[in-house]
C-alpha cells in the first residue's frame, strides 16, 4: 500500500523499495544498502541519485565512506507538497508559453499522424471526436449504410452543423435515404449533391482542414482511420472540389 502511494506521487517502485529499506536500516554505506536489497551496486547508485533529486534522502561522509539516510519522516509530506507546488508553477508557465510553441510547431510536416479504429465501439469514438471538431467539412458518404449501421449519428452530424452554423458540402450515394437526407438538411451553409445511381460507395470520407477521416462499413466488421496531415487534407479537398463541379 505504501509503495502504491509513492508511485502515485511519482516515485518508481524500485526507488520506493530502497527508500523503505533504508528507513528500516538507518544511515548506511551504499554498498551495504545494495547488499541488503540484492540490487547491483551500479544500479543502486542510479536509484540513490534519483532519490536525492527528489529530496528524499541525505548524504554525508564518515571516515571517508559515503553514507546515505532517509530524510526525517515528519518532513516527507512537505517535500511532496513542495514538488507539487513546483509542478503547478511549471504547468502555469507552460500554459503561458503555448501560443509561442504553437507558432514554431511545424503544422505542414510531411509525416502524417495516423490512428486506426477497429470495430463499431471504436468507430463510435471516432464519430464523437469528429463532432468535437467544431468546423465545417467536405464529405462523401452512403446515407443508407450510415442510417442502418450507425443510426445514432445519421442525424446528429447534420444537426450539429445546423446548430453551430457550420459550412459543409456532401456528395452522397443515391438511395431513398439520400433523398430524405437532402430534403431535411440542404441549406446555403449545408450543400448536398447526390451521385448518379450507377455509383456505389460503401465507405465514408470526411475532410477537415487538417484531418481526413475514412470509415469502411460492413455488417460484420467496421473500421476507420484518422489521418492528421494538412497537406494530404488539402489534396483531398482539391479532389473533392473537382468532383463537386461534375455534378449539378
Amino acid at each position: 500500500m505504501i509503495i502504491k502511494i509513492f508511485k502515485e506521487l511519482g516515485i518508481e517502485q524500485k526507488e520506493a523499495e530502497v527508500f523503505l529499506e533504508l528507513l528500516k536500516l538507518g544511515a548506511q554505506p551504499i554498498s551495504v544498502l545494495a547488499k541488503y536489497t540484492n540490487i547491483p551496486r551500479t544500479t543502486m547508485y542510479s536509484i540513490i541519485e534519483r532519490l536525492k533529486k527528489n529530496n528524499l534522502i541525505e548524504e554525508f561522509e564518515r571516515s571517508k565512506i559515503r553514507y546515505v539516510k532517509c530524510i526525517p519522516i515528519e518532513n516527507l509530506t512537505s517535500v511532496f507538497d513542495e514538488q507539487m507546488h513546483q509542478k503547478t508553477l511549471a504547468i502555469s508557465e507552460l500554459n503561458l508559453k503555448l501560443p509561442e510553441l504553437s507558432m514554431i510547431e511545424n503544422k505542414l510536416s510531411a509525416t502524417p499522424l495516423i490512428r486506426l479504429f477497429e470495430g463499431k465501439k471504436s468507430v463510435t469514438k471516432m464519430y464523437d471526436e469528429m463532432l468535437q471538431e467544431k468546423q465545417g467539412f467536405y464529405a462523401i458518404f452512403n446515407p443508407k449504410l450510415v442510417k442502418t449501421l450507425m443510426p445514432e449519428y445519421h442525424f446528429v452530424i447534420p444537426d450539429t452543423l445546423r446548430k453551430n452554423k457550420l459550412h459543409a458540402r456532401e456528395i452522397i450515394v443515391a438511395c431513398e435515404e439520400a433523398n430524405e437526407y437532402k430534403s431535411m438538411y440542404e441549406s446555403i451553409l449545408h450543400q448536398i449533391k447526390i451521385f448518379p445511381k450507377n455509383i456505389r460507395i460503401n465507405s465514408d470520407t470526411i475532410i477537415f482542414e487538417n484531418k481526413i477521416y475514412m470509415i469502411s462499413y460492413d455488417k460484420n466488421e467496421m473500421s476507420g482511420v484518422e489521418i492528421k496531415n494538412e497537406i494530404l487534407a488539402n489534396t483531398q479537398r482539391v479532389l473533392f472540389e473537382q468532383l463537386w463541379s461534375f455534378f449539378l
